[in-house]
């Protein structure tokens, strides 16, 4: 079975459907991934061989888990390559994406993809969190903040908080809700390993409402499993 016959078979399990020019475009994604990789490191070498399963369906898992509001402007902090905003912004292509990291060149990549996959409604900024989340362009803009292998759950709501809208602008009719619908202003950050220690440092903030925690084991696929991939939804 080829990547593209594998990655909409496990999006269909998870109760996402996967259009024939998504699939293109995340393969596109995935070539140009591969050959930027070979001058910069964007993924492990040896995780390579790993594009599909270990980065562009990690990504997809988001959408299997939450459903993120139409038109929503989110934010992808620490984003290396474009994980996991690029997979998302293909799958969810209504959102409004800003793709950051503090190195130059990761960024230079990223705006390459972005041109190459004609995606309107993305761009990559270069800078550092601490410093670009009190800018005006920036400071309370988002709706969403995305995060993917970046620091520590307290040092991402540190980052993340400036970025994202009050409470008060929450979209129309985004009270209280399911879990599994992920509200603005909010955290969305996947993790491995064992959490609880970071749980815990977080536990006393008090601009933080709720925090739950997903298991990101998938029906069809045991992909994930064998590194405890856990996904974390802060709402503020």
């Amino acid at each position: 079975m080829n990547n593209q016959l594998w990655f909409r078979t496990i999006c269909r399990q998870n109760g996402l459907d996967v259009e024939d020019n998504q699939l293109a475009s995340l393969q596109s994604f995935a070539d140009r991934l591969l050959e930027w990789n070979k001058k910069i490191n964007l993924i492990s070498r040896k995780d390579e061989k790993n594009v599909w399963p270990g980065h562009i369906l990690h990504s997809a898992t988001i959408l299997f888990k939450l459903k993120i509001p139409v038109d929503a402007s989110v934010l992808d902090l620490g984003t290396g390559g474009g994980l996991p905003g690029l997979p998302l912004k293909i799958l969810h292509p209504t959102i409004s994406l800003t793709l950051l990291d503090s190195t130059q060149k990761k960024i230079n990549v990223v705006n390459d993809l972005i041109t190459s996959l004609r995606l309107d409604g993305a761009r990559g900024v270069w800078g550092r969190a601490e410093e670009l989340g009190m800018k005006r362009e920036f400071h309370q803009k988002f709706d969403l903040v995305v995060a993917r292998a970046v620091g520590s759950l307290k040092d991402l709501v540190t980052w993340s908080y400036p970025f994202l809208k009050s409470g008060d602008d929450k979209k129309p009719g985004s009270g209280e809700t399911l879990p599994e619908e992920a509200n603005p202003p909010a955290l969305i950050a996947l993790k491995g390993g064992n959490l609880e220690g970071e749980l815990r440092g977080i536990e006393k903030d008090l601009r933080i409402r709720s925090v739950k925690v997903f298991d990101l084991t998938l029906k069809g696929s045991d992909q994930l499993d064998s590194n405890d991939k856990k996904m974390v939804l802060i709402r503020f």
